[in-house]
């Protein structure tokens, strides 16, 4: 991400490890990129990191391959292959959370605020259909991208709910019991 930012003039202001879960993650502030007026150059910058993620699943998967049976080495490329895999390509293309797939998803459509608009637009869409409420939408969209930011938000809802959940089961178990109880009412509340 950074390379590909500077690479068109922006600032990268914070890079470092963010923690997700108790599990590291790299983390590179690319908020300037919304500043270019070219949207291929913003897909650029957001896709940079899955490619990257790819480019080192594909070359540890090789390097796994080729290494003796048995060895160290072949676990540890075992592992760095398998992670790289799963994360890049469950969790960091998903774009239900604000990771690399949001902001890919987001310049496709060009839709700034992806979240946050197919959001307001189901709440409005639940409140006129559940309750019968006469709520306009908050923008006017043609309905057939209505629509499909309406199913969306919900997918995103739904995903959230069960990655979040999850998260409130693991922190339950892997603290001793009176903190896990305090931290999953915690996750529960903040969260879901």
């Amino acid at each position: 991400h950074a390379m590909t930012a500077t690479r068109y003039g922006l600032r990268v202001a914070h890079m470092g490890v963010a923690f997700i879960v108790m599990w590291p993650m790299l983390y590179t502030d690319t908020g300037e990129s919304w500043r270019l007026r070219d949207r291929r150059q913003r897909l650029a910058i957001a896709s940079a990191g899955i490619v990257t993620e790819l480019a080192v699943a594909a070359l540890a998967t090789l390097a796994w391959n080729l290494a003796a049976d048995g060895s160290a080495l072949k676990q540890s490329l075992f592992f760095l292959a398998s992670t790289a895999w799963v994360l890049s390509l469950a969790l960091n293309v998903s774009p239900f959370m604000r990771f690399d797939g949001y902001f890919i998803l987001s310049d496709l459509l060009d839709m700034p605020n992806l979240h946050e608009r197919a959001g307001a637009l189901a709440r409005a869409a639940l409140r006129r259909t559940l309750l019968g409420w006469q709520e306009p939408d908050p923008e006017s969209l043609a309905a057939p991208r209505r629509h499909g930011l309406v199913a969306f938000a919900l997918l995103t809802w739904v995903y959230r709910l069960v990655v979040f959940a999850g998260i409130a089961v693991a922190v339950y178990l892997f603290f001793f019991k009176a903190l896990g109880v305090l931290l999953f009412i915690v996750e529960v509340w903040w969260f879901i």
